[in-house]
């Protein structure tokens, strides 16, 4: 090997940590956002991951070919240049597992979020279904001086406990 390969895996590996440094920063916003709910400021921001994610693809693709060389076959131009680009080496794949663990946490978090949302949505259509229906059969009952205002089940108030209810309200 020569030393333009050895600075070529250096350069890419200096550029996957810098990405890997803005995927784990980006995917701790995206906590911050998904807790808020700040919906489209998180699309905004994970079209901005994606451009990452590609740029790391072409990084790795640019990495293959050394994967199948010796390290130890491989001419650098100091030992401090190797010991430096091992330690951001291995500094990359500690970086990668913490990207992934905030990756696992936050698709756990808008699960989390989309399920209350969900059922938020369930309960307002029931409650908006009940009250339809109670409207609806409101229109049914007779109106007019014919009624019994006696009856608590044919008045439009009624008195439940010392309160007065209406039962015509749209509450």
């Amino acid at each position: 090997m020569n030393s333009l390969s050895t600075e070529t895996l250096a350069d890419l590996i200096d550029k996957r940590y810098r990405c890997l440094i803005q995927l784990r920063d980006l995917g701790r916003k995206q906590a911050h956002l998904i807790e808020a709910g700040e919906i489209n400021a998180l699309l905004r921001l994970i079209a901005t991951k994606n451009q990452l994610i590609a740029a790391l693809q072409a990084i790795e693709k640019g990495l293959s070919p050394f994967h199948q060389q010796d390290p130890e076959q491989r001419t650098w131009t100091s030992s401090e240049v190797r010991a430096n680009c091992q330690h951001q080496a291995e500094a990359c794949q500690q970086l990668l597992e913490e990207v992934m663990a905030l990756e696992r946490s936050n698709e756990k978090q808008m699960t989390t979020r989309r399920d209350k949302v969900a059922s938020q949505l369930q309960a307002a259509q029931a409650a908006s279904s009940a009250r339809g229906a109670y409207q609806a059969h409101q229109k049914t009952l007779p109106q007019g001086p014919h009624q019994s205002s006696s009856s608590p089940a044919t008045s439009s108030t009624t008195t439940l406990q010392g309160q007065q209810l209406d039962l015509q309200s749209d509450v």
